[in-house]
């Protein structure tokens, strides 16, 4: 099964910093799922957390050419954690830095298939992040990627994935804020993604991360249209649980046309 898999800077950092304790439990986790014969895409966010435990900060800045200047010196350290995590575990992994101009005709959108592919056959776990340095747009007010949710979508779908999950810090869809309401309800299966799921996901974001649930149902829907089923889940349970549905997660379930699959 080829999975996308996305984590965010909600998850992979703690203040200002990088977790290291979370991010070895999941590099676990991935080269366990790779051992099995799954093929593994990573999204990752952290960057500008690395960079900001390179400089010593403790807030993110607001300015977009600090956050450029961050990201550019922290996306070096946050490709040697995975490398030598995932070296521990017999496995090479592969920078991809992408932004959405990658994917505006069909030439390029191969060409990202092709290496993508090459990555996968030789099993390497390719890691993902958006190109920050050249693409303001992430960092500004108005963006093309909301903490990577979209560009997760956006290989999900040309890499014509089985499954995508979103890893978050909840349990998933609610009804209601769980951070604010310990009533509110999860949605454990969506079906259509229409204008009430919509109005379901906030826009709350933690100081570090750009995304919100939001931008993950948006995700979610670009995702489901092409034929791919996608959960919502927290960041904190293992990715197998998660998988075999055995820990409380929202299931995007894919349109099983034949069409969702040709599109």
């Amino acid at each position: 099964m080829r999975i996308v898999l996305k984590v965010g800077s909600a998850l992979i950092s703690r203040g200002p910093r990088i977790d290291h304790g979370w991010m070895k439990r999941k590099v676990r986790e991935i080269a366990a799922l790779a051992q099995q014969g799954h093929e593994i895409v990573l999204i990752s966010s952290g960057a500008v957390a690395a960079g900001m435990e390179i400089e010593g900060l403790q807030e993110r800045p607001a300015e977009t050419l600090a956050l450029q200047l961050l990201s550019g010196m922290g996306q070096i350290k946050l490709m040697k954690y995975y490398k030598d995590y995932f070296k521990r575990k017999g496995l090479v992994v592969a920078q991809v830095l992408l932004t959405h101009h990658n994917f505006d005709t069909a030439s390029e959108r191969a060409t990202v298939q092709r290496i993508m592919n090459a990555y996968l056959a030789q099993g390497a776990i390719p890691i993902v992040n958006e190109n920050d340095l050249v693409n303001k747009e992430e960092l500004e007010y108005r963006r093309a990627f909301t903490d990577n949710d979209i560009l997760a979508a956006l290989v999900a779908v040309n890499l014509k994935a089985d499954m995508a999950i979103i890893l978050t810090d909840v349990d998933g869809l609610f009804r209601g804020d769980p951070k604010q309401d310990a009533s509110a309800v999860l949605m454990e299966r969506i079906v259509r993604i229409d204008e009430s799921i919509r109005r379901l996901a906030g826009q709350e974001t933690n100081s570090l991360g750009l995304g919100g649930m939001q931008s993950k149902v948006r995700a979610a829907e670009m995702m489901t249209r092409s034929g791919i089923d996608v959960i919502v889940a927290n960041g904190r349970r293992r990715i197998e649980d998660i998988i075999e549905n055995r820990v409380r997660r929202s299931l995007f379930a894919a349109e099983k046309s034949s069409a969702a699959r040709t599109s």
